[in-house]
């Protein structure tokens, strides 16, 4: 994603959503480590984005309803001092989450 231009933060938004889906789909379920390293650099992409607030919570928590194998994988994976582990202690309902991504996407 190019994210160096300047966009308004709603289509922002909407890019890294996409971006998402695209991983969510692509990306399998499973403790692989190209795969838990593939997930957790799309975690430190999403947190070096400055003009906007990425919907992380949201991010974090489909990702724990959807693929629970890569979730925990990567949790385990991510030490207590890492700029991650707070991510992996995010969690919201599963419906408002799927709700608020695809909000974006209207």
């Amino acid at each position: 994603m190019n994210r160096t231009s300047m966009h308004e933060p709603l289509e922002t938004k909407r890019m890294i959503v996409r971006e998402f889906i695209d991983l969510i789909q692509t990306i399998p379920d499973d403790e692989e480590q190209a795969t838990v390293q593939k997930f957790l650099r799309y975690l430190q992409s999403l947190l070096r984005i400055k003009q906007v607030v990425p919907p992380v919570v949201e991010i974090m928590t489909v990702v724990k309803h959807t693929k629970p194998v890569l979730f925990h994988a990567a949790r385990r994976t991510v030490l207590k001092s890492s700029n991650l582990f707070m991510l992996f202690q995010l969690d919201m309902s599963f419906p408002l989450a799927q709700e608020r991504l695809e909000d974006y996407l209207k």
